[in-house]
This record gives C-alpha cells, structure tokens and sequence, in this order.
C-alpha cells in the first residue's frame, strides 16, 4: 500500500459502513484524534493512550518513567 492509500484506509475505518472512497470531513475521529497527537508531539510532549483512567490521551513532559502525566 502506498501512504495514501494507507490514510484513505484508517480514515474510512471510523466511518459506518466503511468505505475507501470517503470525502474527507473535518469531524472524521481518526483525523481528530491524528491532529491532536501530532499537536503535542510537535511540543515535545510523550503521548501515551489513556484507556485504562477512561481518557483519551495521557501527556507526558519527558515519558512515563520519568513523570506522572499532567
């Protein structure tokens, strides 16, 4: 698969029923969810998945060994 093809994929897996040929739409989950995990990697931040405390994200300063999330 190509990157492209490979976006167009995880983009239409949040989508009922799926589909590969989708329009992008800016509510889609996975591009939400894409642009906040970019967000806070770009300031340095350790993202970490949170579905164990029922939350989304956990952000770290330096990562989980060496803080607690904030």
């Amino acid at each position: 698969m190509t990157l492209a093809e490979i976006w167009t994929a995880f983009q239409s897996a949040h989508v009922v029923p799926p589909t590969l040929h989708t329009p992008l739409r800016p509510d889609n989950p996975f591009l939400v969810n894409y642009v906040l995990y970019h967000h806070y990697r770009s300031l340095g931040w350790v993202v970490k998945n949170g579905i164990k405390f029922c939350v989304d994200y956990l952000l770290y300063k330096r990562g989980p060994v060496f803080h607690h999330a904030e």
